[in-house]
């Protein structure tokens, strides 16, 4: 009997000391996921809604103590906001923004003692603006083309017609906000569900008329949620 519980102990202790730093050792932590963003504020007059993404990166976890940590990397997000579709009669239009951003955060991970492996981290992150796209999918129906520049108003033909604006000229090339969030790990697998509130806002546009406060430009923040999945290895 003492000899299978001393075999169940030894297989559980490489995953505890993972989870709860008592190896005080450095990880590094790839991962991957989707992001559910939306937009707000005067820069953007027509209805938002939320819009999904992705994300994928790098993290790096250094324990400070038995249930605490710093964290830093890298992640590659695609992010922005959606916009309610617009319809008329014969045609619709969908609307969307994609922005994607290079971001480095760096945090405090707080284990806590009665859960083995939840964690909770909060810190400061900085994001570098990569493009800005104004994405536009437009579906109609219209009388059918013949061709020679004639069509018949008795055969009609669905049509549909995709644009992209780049608009990275309206967004700052830097952005910054306060991540935070929860994580649980388990045999190594992490699952992660932060949120990003920004400080440092996308868009702040400059007005031409002097008398305008700078506080009162027209701007618009980045509200984003992101859920990942990675693997935790131990250097």
């Amino acid at each position: 009997m003492k000899n299978i519980i001393s075999a169940v102990v030894m297989l559980l202790l490489p995953m505890w000391a993972s989870a709860q730093n008592e190896g005080r050792r450095v990880s590094i932590i790839p991962n991957a996921g989707v992001t559910i963003s939306k937009m707000d504020g005067s820069a953007l007059t027509a209805s938002k809604e939320w819009k999904a993404g992705y994300t994928f990166g790098v993290s790096m976890e250094i324990p400070l103590s038995k249930y605490y940590s710093l964290t830093t990397g890298a992640d590659f997000s695609l992010i922005g906001t959606g916009f309610k579709e617009q319809k008329e009669k014969y045609a619709s239009a969908n609307e969307k923004l994609d922005v994607t951003y290079v971001s480095v955060p760096l945090q405090i991970k707080a284990y806590f003692p009665s859960v083995k492996g939840l964690a909770a981290h909060i810190g400061v992150q900085a994001g570098l603006l990569v493009s800005a796209k104004d994405k536009i999918t437009i579906q109609s129906i219209r009388t059918m083309n013949l061709g020679d520049g004639t069509s018949s108003m008795y055969l009609w033909e669905t049509y549909k017609e995709k644009k992209s604006e780049n608009v990275s000229s309206s967004f700052r090339n830097i952005v910054a906000g306060i991540p935070f969030g929860l994580s649980y790990e388990w045999r190594h697998i992490t699952l992660d569900a932060s949120y990003c509130f920004e400080f440092r806002k996308a868009i702040n546009l400059k007005s031409n008329d002097p008398w305008v406060n700078i506080s009162e430009s027209p701007s618009a923040r980045n509200h984003a949620v992101y859920i990942t999945a990675g693997y935790k290895f131990t250097l």
